[in-house]
């Protein structure tokens, strides 16, 4: 639900805009506020499940989620939908923080990698469901109903849950809470997510932006370092098991989201594909990752997982120099190929990588780190949508010689340079992962 969540209402937009009789922009709120919260809570939850029980935290993330998504969509203003999206968001982080602890927690080292392969098919599916169902939903029930249909999921969730989390609730940490820290990361979310949306049409205020965030990220290292109980324990990312391949995991991301943006374009615009059967390409590559993953999960707890780790990467950076290769003809075989062989990569990359980081976590640590492990994915999320959009649009501004942010109308060879130039990019991104997994061997 949570994974559907963040995309499912980038379909509504123009829909929600008429809705509250506001422009897109200001529709565009309904999902900046839920970005920006998650991002800035990720950490503070996963403290907070180390002190109160993350199971726990985990069922009432739940119940916070579902009282939003009710609330959002009973809203007649536009301010009572963002404040109930950002009671989803809180519920979201509160889930997502200690998501992956909880599956450490609960199965021996010898199944982690198949424990964490199955959680990534709920991953791919969210990712599968999110635009699709959201368009059925909008044009058979109307917009209200793409929150409500958490409702009844989100119940038998719940009843789960309580029935299931049974075990005491364990804490592993006392002390003073860090509100300076909690403060730094929601001023740091602000400014990135205010930042990547102005970056095109208001470079000079988005670059003061960018400022600024890089002053909160200064001030939030320093102030961890010294704070009693810190919710980033600087030190952990000091030491290489955690920190190389929490960066391969960080650009991997980053990457990932180029194929994601690009491809509609891609198919509609220069292939000329209409929109049901592109619809219908894009949903191949998140099947494929529903098998792949479990059975990446076999291989994680049955060999090496430094070797399954740079397998996945090595066939990423395969398949993203073979995106490189579009250029408009043997479609859709080329796309479909291209995709199918990332997301056996990433299945293989993110299984072994997940299960890596997390078994290599002290009980004490594991709230932490599962909840970097979360905002490594989300912070990728949106630092991969915003330089999707700087290479893309800003290579068409410089073929045409004007500022261009729209792909509507332009030529297609421009579109085909456009797009080479912004999986370039990406491609450099994969070797720097690559280059992270080496150093790891070496370790």
């Amino acid at each position: 639900m949570i994974i559907v969540d963040g995309s499912i209402v980038t379909i509504a937009i123009p829909v929600l805009a008429q809705a509250f009789q506001i422009g897109t922009s200001q529709a565009n709120l309904i999902i900046g506020i839920y970005l920006i919260i998650i991002s800035a809570l990720l950490l503070p939850f996963g403290q907070l499940g180390n002190r109160f029980g993350r199971t726990r935290l985990f069922q009432i993330g739940m119940i916070v989620f579902l009282v939003g998504s009710w609330f959002a969509g009973a809203a007649q203003q536009l301010l009572i939908i963002l404040l109930a999206r950002g009671c989803q968001a809180i519920g979201a982080s509160m889930v997502m923080a200690n998501s992956y602890a909880i599956v450490t927690d609960l199965f021996p080292p010898t199944e982690l990698g198949r424990a964490f392969g199955v959680e990534s098919i709920f991953i791919s599916i969210g990712g599968l469901a999110g635009p699709g169902l959201g368009g059925l939903l909008i044009h058979y029930w109307g917009w209200r109903y793409i929150f409500w249909c958490n409702l009844p999921i989100g119940i038998i969730c719940v009843g789960l849950a309580w029935w299931l989390f049974n075990q005491p609730h364990q804490v592993t940490s006392t002390g003073p809470f860090d509100w300076g820290g909690l403060f730094l990361l929601l001023a740091m979310a602000t400014s990135f997510y205010s930042m990547s949306s102005l970056m095109m049409n208001r470079p000079q205020l988005a670059g003061s932006l960018l400022g600024i965030f890089i002053i909160g990220f200064a001030l939030f290292w320093q102030h961890e370092q010294r704070v009693a109980v810190p919710l980033l324990n600087v030190s952990l990312l000091k030491e290489p098991v955690l920190r190389l391949p929490t960066l391969a995991a960080f650009f991997s991301f980053i990457a990932a989201y180029f194929f994601t943006l690009l491809a509609p374009i891609y198919l509609q615009l220069v292939v000329a594909l209409p929109s049901q059967l592109t619809g219908l390409i894009l949903m191949i590559a998140p099947i494929i990752a529903i098998f792949a993953n479990p059975l990446a999960g076999i291989l994680t707890d049955h060999f090496s997982r430094i070797n399954v780790m740079r397998s996945g990467m090595l066939i990423l950076v395969i398949a993203g120099a073979g995106l490189l290769t579009l250029n408009g003809n043997h479609e859709p075989w080329a796309v479909l190929g291209w995709s199918g062989l990332s997301a056996i990569g990433t299945a293989l990359f993110s299984t072994a990588n997940n299960t890596f980081i997390m078994s290599s976590a002290t009980a004490e640590q594991r709230g932490m780190i599962g909840a970097i492990t979360s905002l490594v994915r989300e912070f990728g999320l949106v630092l991969g949508t915003s330089l999707v959009g700087l290479t893309f649009y800003g290579k068409l501004s410089l073929l045409k010689g004007t500022l261009v942010a729209n792909a509507i109308n332009q030529p297609r060879p421009a579109l085909v340079d456009a797009q080479h130039f912004a999986y370039a990019l990406a491609l450099v991104l994969l070797l720097i992962a690559f280059r992270y997994i080496k150093q790891l061997e070496r370790k």
